[in-house]
């Protein structure tokens, strides 16, 4: 927290002095909080000072406190049957029935993912997606990679029509944000269940602002990436407003550069589609990176992505004949590139194996009937009961076994970015090489 106050009075440029006599406070309590020798509630309080002193957010000064151990939360199938909870919907005849016992897994108050166990009460004898038993809900914000174990029923809404898939135990789907989707079992003396890990992303991080600019001006920003041409002409012009450029100027640039005149127009209204070398040349009129100006479009039903179990690559880590694990993907889309999830057989326990280490938040789920060793932290290790799931924070080591006497294991385990992604990993690369590591904790005056 003393770090992170340092860090604001910079911006600010305010020195340890200048903010005892501004907040009205006193030399040493300034010194204390910022040399992280300050209680938490002396901390908290020269906070809400500078908060109502200076045009500073609070979530600019709060650092939550670490939930975890060494990285990791566990939650076991115990603690989670204790947060059962059962929510109706209406039936075929209105009349509102048990639809969803939900259950908490294993989650952090840091990371990105809200991760619960779902079991669909609601049965289900057909594949229509008009059958009047299913309630659709109404779509949510956060993103979701569904796990399906059992013989379950997938809902969804696109473009004004209804879909249902029927899933099985391994099968996985990607659903976007705000598609209307539901879940029903399909087996009345055998309920299935999903694990749905809801998550939030860029837009989630910046809900604050677009709640200020409104729907609107969101979408003159963003355009439509089903449609390309239009996504394009929108970020386009999205780059020419910041930079208080028209078309006109875009145009004289790229002249100058030596393109046709024509072309050139055509270019700066963003109304055709440009070859790899004039994305460059118009990037480079700009002061842009090439791949700022390129477009993925989102093609028809993209929103929603099915994966069945077998058709999922599977691979083995770590390579080779010594393997301990069988990976097999869950579903992907290339609009959240970071989306990694795997149904995983767990089959050997070699103590000499890589460790997963990544920059992406974790969670792990048993769906097996077996359990799993799991070793993190070089020396912490506990077993995973089926039922029991897990948090692992960024750039953790760990690594998965089948115990002694044990059958394989059974793991479902999805990786999503937090604030630590490819954006800030590129602005952090670009940082002088002496002076960054002032980002994990700021120790110097600057100014």
């Amino acid at each position: 927290l003393g770090a992170r106050i340092l860090n604001e009075a910079n911006d600010l440029k305010r020195t340890r002095q200048a903010l005892a006599q501004e907040l009205g406070v006193s030399q040493e309590l300034v010194d204390s909080v910022i040399d992280g020798a300050a209680s938490v509630t002396d901390s908290q309080a020269l906070m809400r000072l500078m908060v109502e002193t200076y045009p500073i957010s609070l979530s600019d000064l709060w650092l939550e406190r670490d939930d975890s151990d060494a990285g990791v939360i566990i939650m076991r199938a115990e603690s989670s049957q204790r947060t059962a909870r059962v929510f109706e919907r209406k039936d075929g005849n209105g009349e509102l029935m048990p639809y969803y016992e939900y259950r908490d897994t294993a989650m952090s108050r840091l990371g990105p993912f809200k991760p619960e166990w779902i079991k669909e009460l609601r049965t289900v004898d057909d594949a229509d997606p008009e059958n009047p038993e299913v309630a659709y809900n109404n779509g949510h914000l956060m993103h979701q990679q569904t796990f399906f174990v059992g013989e379950v029923n997938f809902y969804w809404s696109s473009g004004g029509k209804n879909y249902c898939a029927e899933m099985n135990t391994g099968d996985s789907n990607y659903i976007s944000p705000f598609v209307p989707h539901s879940f029903a079992s399909r087996n009345p003396e055998a309920l299935g269940l999903i694990i749905a890990v809801t998550f939030g992303g860029e837009v989630r991080r910046a809900l604050g602002d677009f709640s200020r600019i409104g729907a609107d001006a969101a979408n003159e920003l963003a355009s439509d990436l089903r449609d390309a041409d239009i996504a394009y002409q929108a970020r386009l012009m999205r780059y020419l407003a910041a930079d208080s450029m028209v078309s006109a100027d875009l145009l004289e640039r790229l002249v100058s550069q030596g393109l046709n005149g024509t072309r050139a127009a055509e270019l700066a209204d963003g109304v055709c589609p440009a070859s790899f070398e004039e994305n460059c040349i118009v990037s480079e009129a700009l002061g842009i990176r090439p791949e700022d100006l390129m477009i993925t479009p989102l093609f028809g039903g993209g929103e929603v992505v099915v994966r069945r179990a077998d058709e999922g690559s599977d691979r083995l880590w770590p390579c080779g004949d010594a393997a301990d694990c069988r990976l097999t993907e869950l579903a992907r889309t290339k609009h959240m590139p970071a989306l990694k999830g795997f149904m995983v057989e767990v089959m050997g326990n070699s103590p000499d194996a890589p460790s997963f280490r990544h920059h992406l938040y974790e969670y792990i789920y048993n769906y097996g009937r077996e359990p799993v060793a799991f070793y993190w932290d070089d020396g912490r290790e506990t077993q995973l009961q089926p039922g029991d799931s897990v948090c692992v924070f960024p750039m953790v080591g760990h690594r998965f076994g089948r115990p002694s006497r044990s059958g394989h294991g059974n793991l479902c385990i999805v990786r999503v970015p937090g604030p630590i992604n490819d954006a800030s990993i590129n602005e952090y690369a670009t940082f002088d090489l002496v002076g960054r590591q002032r980002v994990s904790a700021e120790n110097k005056q600057w100014f």
